[in-house]
Parts: structure tokens; sequence; C-alpha cells
């Protein structure tokens, strides 16, 4: 049976997936981007790709998930599968440095330097960079340097909701891969109702406030799951499938330009942001309808 941390992929859903990263394994890319599906989702992708890298065993195009390469990504462990998270602050990277790395300037540095010597085993170095939507301008550029020195021996995978949310530099140098994309049906019937009336509040501006403001309506909890049903639409709203038969805000955002949606999906991380930062979720709320208000009202 597989390793826990790959189980997510190892679905019919992600069949097709799996059979084009054994193709592209004989050559494989410098710059994969894994966009759509669920956090954990393109992680597992990310660490399944590592694996079909340094599998001492390989077999039918996929790792075997039991030598001690594929335990030790799994683990997130491997000397040779280096994992760097833009979310992660510096002050927590100096304080706790784990598996994953803060991606800032100073890492992305130290990162140029570790390129120059030669992988440990017989696979490529593989590089996870993840959380860049969150990241400095200063650490994406020392990125971007990163990435116009080609190492043979190394190649680098991009995480993110959605392509928009990266650089376009950053995009145009990857081959894109999408993920079956969040079914937004999985919400919760409370969750539902929520996210209905902050559709009809985007199209209406009505109805929205009397929710927010009612006395205990809103905990950070209920804030950060709306938050996350948000990006879960905006996610759907990319595939070509989106149709009438899709929740209210799917159609909505299906409907903008790529523009407007790579807006949304910023202002919809800045709400994230204020979140962790204790600000009252209630106003997060109300900050994220007015703003998604004027995005969508605008014809641009």
């Amino acid at each position: 049976m597989e390793s826990q941390p790959f189980a997510p992929i190892m679905t019919t859903a992600f069949a097709a997936m799996r059979t084009e990263l054994a193709r592209l394994a004989a050559q494989p890319p410098q710059v994969l981007l894994f966009e759509g599906g669920t956090e954990e989702e393109r992680m597992a992708l990310a660490r399944y790709w590592a694996a079909l890298q340094h599998c001492e065993q390989p077999a039918a195009g996929e790792p075997c998930f039991h030598c001690p390469a594929c335990v030790c990504i799994a683990d997130g462990v491997h000397v040779d599968v280096l994992a760097y998270d833009g979310r992660i602050s510096n002050k927590e990277d100096e304080e706790n440095p784990g598996a994953v790395r803060a991606l800032s300037i100073d890492t992305m540095r130290q990162l140029k330097s570790r390129l120059r010597d030669s992988p440990h085993g017989k696979g490529k170095r593989v590089v996870l960079l993840a959380g860049m939507h969150n990241n400095r301008t200063e650490a994406a550029n020392a990125l971007l340097k990163v990435l116009e020195e080609p190492s043979a021996t190394t190649i680098f995978v991009l995480l993110a909701p959605q392509r928009e949310q990266l650089l376009p530099t950053l995009v145009s140098r990857s081959w894109v891969l999408t993920l079956p994309w969040p079914d937004t049906r999985s919400l919760t019937p409370a969750l539902r109702v929520w996210q209905d009336s902050l559709a009809h509040f985007i199209q209406h501006g009505q109805g929205w406030f009397e929710k927010t403001s009612a006395k205990n309506a809103v905990t950070p909890l209920l804030a950060a799951e709306i938050l996350l049903a948000c990006q879960k639409a905006l996610s759907q709203s990319l595939c070509s499938q989106s149709n009438s038969l899709c929740p209210p805000l799917v159609q909505l955002f299906a409907a903008k330009s790529v523009q407007q949606r790579s807006q949304a999906a910023c202002l919809l991380d800045e709400a994230n942001e204020a979140l962790q930062s204790s600000v009252n979720p209630a106003r997060v709320l109300d900050f994220v309808a007015t703003s998604l208000f004027v995005l969508c009202s605008s014809r641009s």
C-alpha cells in the first residue's frame, strides 16, 4: 500500500495526471507548475513527481512507495528534495527551522549557491515552491534569478491554487498541469447559505451586512471556511466546464476576466492574512463582500 502522503492523488481522478508525469519523467521540464486541486493534493503530486525522479524500484511507470528514497520523500526528509513556502516568515524559519523553509530572499540566495553542487543521489534535485502568492517581491525576483541559470541536475515545482496568482514571468517558464478542481458540492448546507448570500450581495448589493452584524454570527472558524469556499469557487471558475448548474459564486467568477479573477484571488489572500492577524472576522468578511461587489461591478 502506498505511503499516506501520496494517498490523495492515488485515485482514478488523478490517473491521467500520473500517466502524464510518467511520460515527462524521461525528459523532465525545468519547471512544473501544479495548479488547481487542494493544497494537500498539490503537495502530494509534487512529492509523487519527486519520487519518480528518485525511486530505486519503479514499476509500470510509478514509484514503488517502499524503497528508502520513496519513504524519505514521503516523510519530507530526502536530502535532494528541498521545500520552501512563502507563507513561512523569516522569524518562524529562524526560530524553528524545519523540513520546509521560508521562501525569502536569503533562502533563495542560499539555494542558488547550493545548486552549484551535484545532487547526493542518482536522481535530479527537486525544489518544491509553495505560497509564492504571499511572497515579497524581493524573494520572487531572487527566485527568478535562480531560474535564469538552469541547472542540468535540478528541476522545480511551483504550487499554486491558480496560475494567475503568480508572476507572469514564472508562469511563462513553466509546464503547467491543472489538477481536478475541488468539488464545491462538498460544502455543508450552512456554508452554502453563506456562499449563496455572498453571491447575491455581489450581484445586488443587498442582504450581506444583516447576516454579518448579527450577534455571534461570525466566528474565526466560519470566516476561514467562507474564505476557503470562495477560493474553491474561484478555482472552479477557471474550469471550462463552468455552467448554469454550478453554484452562483462560481458562475459570477467565471463571467469575469482573467485580470478580475486574479484581483479576486489577491484580495482573498489579503483577507486570509487579516484573519490570521486576529482582525474581527465579521469585518474581514465585509471587506471581502464589498471588494468583490466593486470588482465584479466594474467592466474591466
